[in-house]
């Protein structure tokens, strides 16, 4: 690995622990600066922005998504219908294990100025993941599990599409406060969804599991009582 390459990935690695711990908005880039003892001009010839930083995180996190998906999907001896099924369920960037970074995703990337971030995330995604989904397809329809007629312009519909239903996800995740009604609604897009893509593969009803149901909930919960403890310490803070 090159010098600027170790050092934007520290870069990077410092700016998202910063993120976490002290919050995004409260972060400056001095901030980041001062917690590594580099200059103004280093962070300016990698960065332009704090934002920008953030957006590299993003395309860093999404394309690690794709890996842990085309790994998932490797080897092993799994029907079509298995493959796509852990494909999918590996996929989303609000899947992962590190809730800060979903928080985190969900509080900036899903906001009304956070287009172009969700947009070059999706584009990284759909880079890394259409490959891997265009293979599945083909067996898929080498074994009569699904119906296509041409794999690599179906294999990006349905990314296009899955990537949809997970911004749904993450904009209820966003904006929805209450826990009854926000389940209700991510339930409700899953069973869309997930019909919407057994139809275009001709697929078994049933077949396809975009994302377990309980988990869905699992992390609505996680955040809804992030957000609430957030709120507690923010108002502790200015008292």
């Amino acid at each position: 690995m090159r010098k600027g390459d170790a050092r934007r990935g520290e870069l990077l690695a410092t700016a998202e622990r910063l993120f976490y711990t002290k919050g995004y908005e409260k972060t400056s880039v001095q901030d980041i600066l001062n917690e590594m003892n580099f200059s103004k001009g280093g962070f300016y010839h990698h960065f332009d922005s704090k934002l920008s930083v953030l957006e590299a995180i993003c395309q860093q996190r999404a394309q690690e998504s794709c890996e842990r998906a085309a790994q998932a999907v490797a080897g092993g001896e799994h029907s079509a219908v298995e493959r796509l099924n852990m494909l999918l369920h590996s996929t989303p960037l609000w899947g992962g294990d590190n809730q800060n970074f979903v928080s985190l995703l969900i509080r900036v990337a899903y906001r009304e100025d956070g287009a172009l971030m969700r947009e070059k995330m999706k584009t990284s995604q759909l880079e890394g993941m259409k490959p891997v989904l265009e293979g599945i397809l083909e067996q898929g329809l080498a074994s009569g599990e699904f119906y296509v007629t041409d794999a690599e312009a179906q294999a990006e519909m349905l990314m296009r599409l899955y990537m949809q239903f997970t911004d749904e996800i993450a904009f209820l995740l966003a904006q929805e406060e209450s826990e009854e009604r926000l389940t209700d609604a991510m339930l409700r897009k899953l069973a869309v969804y997930r019909a919407a893509i057994e139809r275009t593969l001709i697929a078994p009803f049933g077949s396809i599991v975009l994302f377990e149901a309980k988990e869905l909930q699992l992390l609505g919960q996680a955040i809804l009582r992030e957000r609430v403890r957030a709120r507690a310490d923010a108002m502790l803070g200015n008292g």
